[in-house]
């Protein structure tokens, strides 16, 4: 029973946005997309607006926003990471 509460909170733990200021440093120009959501998650938001994509991670206060050009990451800003 003990090891089965252990895997749900690492599933739960696993679906979490990572929000903070180690991922955000991690991030560089022209990763994909898949390789910034394995290091921020998924996001909880995303536009597309004249080809280009927007994404949005958030937890709490904080917010990591990364923007994309041919599904490649171009720009990054970060609210609330210390």
């Amino acid at each position: 029973m003990k090891k089965l509460i252990v895997m749900a909170g690492l599933v739960v733990a696993a679906g979490c946005a990572h929000v903070n200021q180690n991922a955000f440093q991690q991030l560089d120009v022209g990763m994909s997309i898949e390789r910034v959501e394995g290091i921020l998650g998924k996001p909880e938001s995303c536009s597309n607006e004249l080809g280009n994509r927007e994404c949005i991670w958030r937890d709490g206060d904080r917010e990591v926003r990364v923007s994309y050009i041919n599904n490649k990451a171009v720009v990054f800003s970060s609210n609330g990471l210390q």
